[in-house]
């Protein structure tokens, strides 16, 4: 072993956290410098004994040394540790690593040839000094538990040892590794603190840490609820589009159905048996229609017309019709707030809502119970906002409906408002009641949730915006109209049976009619035809030019042309075309010839 490594040295070079090769004094910087010592992690780094080899041989086989030292270089540069070398005799530095650069915030070229008192307060250089000169005298490796020093980032607590080199019995360099533990001192002062103050301060932060833990964990429990009511949205959303595109499809038959049996009743007499087959299949149509308008509701695709309304008249004058339903078993109680605000929906739609949660909650409650209708102003905050899909925050009117009955699980509550799902037994319920439910609520820019527990009873709460808008008075007018005309109407359906009866039916009250089936030949059509066209009748969806584009493209040909749209679903267009001009209006599918008639006198007589 040679003089340089003494047993203390040895013992600490094992010890180090990283690989550590000595040369011999006369080897540095020689092709054949040999290598005097190499720790475990050193031999393990290259993965070969390594002491006593030429240097260049054992790190880089044909390497020269300078590639050697260079290696030792980069070793030394990724420690973590601050690691530097100071001359013997007048304690300046000679060496420093990218670690110690770090730690003192200056760049090792401002640190070589320069010492402790260029850079720290005298007190503090003396210190280390001393530690230095004990070092070197007693020639033998000093552990300093804990010395502080002044850094860019304030004051840091170091562990350092410092190690004499020794070359020919004599110290000619002090080599210093330090590790910064500042923070292991202050957790652990912390612990054999007992002082009041700090107690206080760690008791504070031991409850903003469980603070922050419990916010975290209803955090994540929001994202959790938030995540599962995206899945269920982006369902319902396939759900409607699904159920929107059927409704569409069924409108259409619906009306070729509904139509040929309002052109055949004429023909029988009324005790003809085979009007009575008609009259059975407009009344199975009708049935259809119902059907269709559910499904709408769901979709959101439902043409409906947003009033300002008092949702405490709507509750009182359902009141008695309410008590009917649920039967004598059923206690109903009705608690309105006095100063309940007014929304905006369509009036039937809120109805239909309160009917269906109403029948809802009197089947599930065989044996009798309680069923309370509560209404009164709320807010809707961030939080709730955050936790809940849909609606709109800010002022709302909320309607909650309770009962005692039966009560739902979790399984089941999730489901509830998707079409077709119903937990009564066969062939006594749709399964479109709660659908229609929430595709009116969702339409109306409201919300819906669902409170329930098996046995326990459910409340259904449903918040609609509020608005300060006045209240509208309703005028009605009862106007009789021949349904007749000489008027030349442009028909533009892709459909060929509905195309062909909405011509029948317009035919056989004296219109004529221009026959398109798509937008392009309407357009060829009102720029061919000599006389006037009154009135475009035009299905809203149809393929290549919808009935909105087509119509953009007549009125600049044709300025006095009326338009009326006809469709089973609005999607946007609607809402995006303003038919409160005069000049347009919308038709709902499925329709009867009489409602076509109706709607095609009122526009052309300007109604």
């Amino acid at each position: 072993m040679p003089k340089i490594l003494d047993d203390v040295t040895r013992s600490m070079l094992e010890a180090m956290p990283f690989g550590v090769i000595v040369l011999t004094p006369d080897g540095a910087g020689r092709k054949d410098g040999h290598i005097a010592f190499a720790n475990q992690r050193a031999i393990a780094l290259v993965g070969r004994e390594l002491a006593g080899r030429p240097l260049a041989e054992a790190i880089a086989g044909d390497a020269t040394a300078g590639d050697a030292i260079r290696f030792l270089d980069s070793i030394l540069e990724s420690l973590p540790a601050m690691v530097f070398v100071k001359r013997a005799e007048d304690l300046r530095f000679v060496r420093f690593n990218r670690a110690g650069e770090e730690l003192l915030g200056l760049p090792r070229t401002e640190l070589l040839g320069r010492n402790d008192y260029d850079f720290f307060p005298a007190q503090q250089a003396d210190f280390f000094v001393e530690k230095d000169r004990k070092v070197l005298a007693q020639g033998h490796v000093e552990d300093i538990p804990a010395e502080p020093i002044e850094t860019p980032r304030g004051t840091r607590w170091l562990h350092t040892r410092k190690i004499p080199i020794i070359v020919d019995d004599v110290p000619r360099y002090l080599l210093g590794v330090s590790i910064d533990t500042t923070d292991v001192r202050d957790a652990e002062a912390a612990l054999r603190t007992s002082h009041g103050e700090l107690e206080r301060r760690v008791a504070e932060r031991t409850a903003a840490l469980e603070r922050e833990v419990e916010e975290r964990r209803r955090a994540e429990e929001e994202l959790r609820r938030v995540q599962a009511q995206l899945l269920q949205a982006q369902k319902m959303d396939a759900m409607g589009r699904l159920a929107g595109g059927v409704a569409h499809d069924f409108s259409n038959l619906l009306t070729i159905v509904l139509s040929y049996a309002s052109l055949l009743l004429p023909a029988f007499e009324p005790d003809d048996r085979r009007r009575h087959y008609v009259e059975e299949m407009k009344r199975a149509g009708e049935r259809g229609v119902a059907l269709t308008q559910q499904l709408l509701a769901f979709s959101r695709q439902q043409v409906i017309e947003h009033k300002v309304l008092d949702l405490a008249t709507i509750v009182r004058e359902m009141d008695a019709m309410i008590r009917r339903l649920v039967g004598e078993d059923v206690t109903v109680t009705t608690v309105i707030a006095p100063d309940l605000g007014r929304i905006k929906a369509d009036a039937s739609s809120i109805e239909q809502v309160i009917l269906n949660l109403v029948i809802n909650a009197r089947d599930a409650m065989p044996r009798g119970g309680k069923l309370t209708i509560e209404a009164h102003n709320d807010e809707v905050d961030e939080a709730y906002g955050r936790e809940h899909l849909g609606g709109t925050m800010g002022a709302q009117v909320l309607l909650a409906i309770s009962d005692t009955g039966v009560g739902m699980d979790q399984t089941t509550q999730q489901r509830i408002f998707e079409p077709f799902f119903t937990t009564k037994s066969k062939g006594k319920g749709t399964g479109l009641g709660l659908a229609t439910v929430f595709g009116i609520v969702t339409q109306a820019g409201g919300n819906i949730r669902v409170a329930s527990e098996p046995g326990q009873g459910t409340t259904f709460q449903v918040y609609l915006p509020r608005t300060d808008e006045p209240g509208e008075h309703q005028v009605t007018r009862s106007t009789v109209i021949s349904l007749q005309g000489v008027e030349t109407i442009l028909v533009a359906e892709d459909e060929e049976q509905l195309r062909n009866v909405v011509r029948r039916t317009l035919e056989r009250q004296g219109f004529s009619v221009l026959m398109a089936r798509s937008g392009s030949e309407a357009i060829e059509l009102c720029e061919t035809h000599a006389g006037t066209i009154a009135l475009l009748l035009t299905d809203l969806v149809m393929p290549g030019m919808s009935g909105r584009e087509l119509a953009d493209r007549l009125v600049p040909l044709r300025p006095s042309i009326k338009i009326l749209y006809m469709s089973g679903y609005t999607e946007n267009a609607i809402a995006n075309h303003d038919l409160r001009d005069a000049r347009m209006a919308f038709l709902a599918k499925p329709f009867t010839p009489e409602s076509l008639l109706h709607k095609v006198r009122e526009l052309l007589d300007g109604g």
